[in-house]
Parts: C-alpha cells; sequence; structure tokens
C-alpha cells in the first residue's frame, strides 16, 4: 500500500490530467477544482482498494470520471433545461483558440473524453474503457467517429 509521501508524489504527476478531464466534462474552472478536489480525498479514503500501485493514475482517473458526472446529474437536478432560457443567456466573448480545440470542444462528450484521455493522456484503449464502464470496442468506435467529426469540421474551418 502507499504511504502519504508517494500518494502525493502520484497526485501531483496526475495534476494535469486530472484538470484535463474535468475540464473536458465539466467546462467550469470552479466545478474542475471541485470534482479534482474530491476524487484526490476518495481516492485516500479508499487507498486500501487499490490494487496495483502501477494503475494509480488510471483508477484515480475513474474516481474523477465517477465526481463529475455526479456533479452533472446535480446540476440536472437543481436546474432543469428551458430552451427560452438558454437561449436569452448572452454567448461568452470569442476567445482566441485554435481551429482544433474549438472543433474538439464542438464534440459530444462520449466522443470527446475518450479522445482527450487517449490523445491527451496517452491512456490505453483498454484502459479508457475500464475508466468509463464501456466495452473496449466501443471506445474505439467513439474514437474513429471522433475523428471524422473531427476531420469534417476542420476541412470546413479551412476552406470557410
Amino acid at each position: 500500500m502507499m504511504d502519504k509521501t508517494e500518494f502525493t508524489a502520484a497526485v501531483l504527476e496526475a495534476e494535469q490530467t486530472l484538470y484535463r478531464v474535468a475540464k473536458t466534462m465539466l467546462g467550469s474552472e470552479h466545478d474542475c477544482a471541485d470534482a479534482a478536489q474530491q476524487a484526490i480525498l476518495r481516492a485516500w479514503e479508499q487507498l486500501g482498494t487499490l490494487r496495483n500501485p502501477k494503475y494509480f493514475k488510471t483508477w484515480l482517473t475513474r474516481i474523477l470520471i465517477n465526481e463529475c458526472n455526479a456533479m452533472l446529474r446535480q446540476r440536472q437536478r437543481l436546474a432543469p433545461y428551458e430552451p427560452e432560457i438558454a437561449e436569452a443567456i448572452p454567448a461568452p466573448a470569442p476567445e482566441d483558440h485554435s481551429d482544433l480545440y474549438a472543433a474538439l470542444l464542438s464534440l459530444d462528450e462520449k466522443y470527446r473524453l475518450p479522445v482527450v484521455l487517449y490523445y491527451l493522456e496517452g491512456f490505453k484503449t483498454r484502459e479508457i474503457a475500464s475508466m468509463l464502464g464501456v466495452p473496449e470496442g466501443t471506445v474505439k468506435t467513439r474514437l474513429r467517429a471522433a475523428r471524422e467529426q473531427l476531420r469534417k469540421d476542420l476541412e470546413g474551418a479551412c476552406f470557410a
């Protein structure tokens, strides 16, 4: 079992991954920080359930995904979506993002999250499947669909 020092070092090593995954799922900086803190707390409390420290980052990321999903469910309970209200909210000011980043953000979460985990964080499809609770074939299908959608979006952006 990991001691406090090893746990802290492993959390610090996973910090950027936690942020990017939370940002992908939640969007809000405040919510990202809350989800990451809650995931780290849960990981510490459940450290005895970690079978192999080699997979700490995968295990912690799975806990974070669960926390993000819980926050998203909580949001739905607190603020039901009403189209007329949503349309009245002004759009955020345009920011200077690359076409690729904008295309990535336009993907549905079920495609965006595997892309972030695979291409940005370097997880294997097997690990992503475990984190998301879906078959590995589903992860591969979602990655392929995301690549196709990104290709279409970026070709359109290049010729617009």
